[in-house]
């Protein structure tokens, strides 16, 4: 077996666990495979690995049975943004506070390690969004996948969108709010939950429609079919939208332009423990978020 590690090297006790986790793979016969673009240089050294088991990526998709990623959610977004078009199954290492995404804590590394190689795992296929813009001058640009969700605001803090919404290309409704969720079932757990949208199993490949903060009583959020399709379009009297898509990527659009968005064919893969339930381990780490605050 062939596994690449993906981490996120700001985290403080990265490289004590890298090395535990690369110490347990050996143990394992696993093949241990990083990328070349990680930030400590001779990563690889200090986790004793071959130096052709440093691969840049996409190189490295193509040549590993499984993904570890080792961080919090954003982390594990950010590979399976890039890894999931290769059919290379993603499993997380815990190293972020809540990790919904993640299915591996620290002090389960030797035991679940040990549950791959005896392939005491399944395979769990999550749905995920494309959008693209219909350019003013004509062209099209194709947005980055979308693995939680994309949200259309005002660029502006505090300030009033007012948002067209069409379902098949027939108007739905414009809102007056704060702005507008589109969200996956990976995404149903992030910014939706906390606007009041609903939770979705990650194998449910529903599209998630939820607004912010409406100014009508149209606060309800919509549950669309996979194969639905979304256009965004603004009234004249707003001059453009804001667009963030996972809390990372940004870009605009103005009211002469349309945003269409609808579910990406090709789903995201993660590797998952049978005997791991989606909502008992969701409200426990909710719970456990809660007490720390109080």
């Amino acid at each position: 077996m062939r596994i690449g590690f993906f981490p996120n090297m700001g985290k403080s006790n990265i490289m004590a666990v890298l090395k535990m986790a690369a110490h347990i793979c050996k143990e394992e016969q696993i093949d241990v495979y990083v990328p070349d673009d990680l930030d400590i240089p001779d990563t690889y050294k200090k986790l004793q690995l071959p130096k052709e088991r440093v691969l840049p990526r996409p190189e490295i998709f193509k040549n590993i049975d499984v993904a570890f990623s080792f961080g919090g959610d954003g982390t594990i977004i950010h590979l399976a943004r890039q890894i999931y078009s290769y059919n290379v199954p993603v499993c997380g290492i815990n190293l972020g506070e809540l990790g919904f995404l993640n299915q591996i804590e620290i002090h389960q590394l030797h035991s679940h390690i040990k549950r791959i190689v005896e392939g005491d795992y399944t395979i769990e296929k999550r749905g995920h969004l494309h959008a693209y813009i219909n350019r003013e001058d004509g062209s099209v640009e194709d947005l980055i996948p979308i693995i939680n969700e994309i949200v259309i605001t005002r660029a502006e803090p505090a300030k009033m969108a007012r948002i067209n919404l069409a379902i098949n290309d027939h108007h739905t409704q414009m809102y007056p709010a704060d702005g507008l969720i589109i969200a996956s079932a990976t995404g149903s757990t992030g910014y939706n939950l906390s606007a009041g949208g609903p939770i979705m199993k990650p194998d449910n490949r529903s599209i998630i429609v939820t607004p912010i903060a409406p100014h009508l009583i149209q606060g309800v959020s919509m549950v669309l079919e996979e194969k639905d399709t979304i256009q965004i379009t603004m009234p004249g009297r707003e001059p453009q939208l804001h667009i963030c898509i996972d809390g990372t990527f940004d870009y605009v659009f103005t009211n002469k332009e349309i945003l269409h968005i609808s579910s990406n064919p090709v789903y995201c893969q993660f590797l998952r423990f049978k005997d791991q339930c989606f909502f008992g381990t969701l409200f426990k780490k909710l719970a456990s978020r809660r007490d720390e605050l109080l």
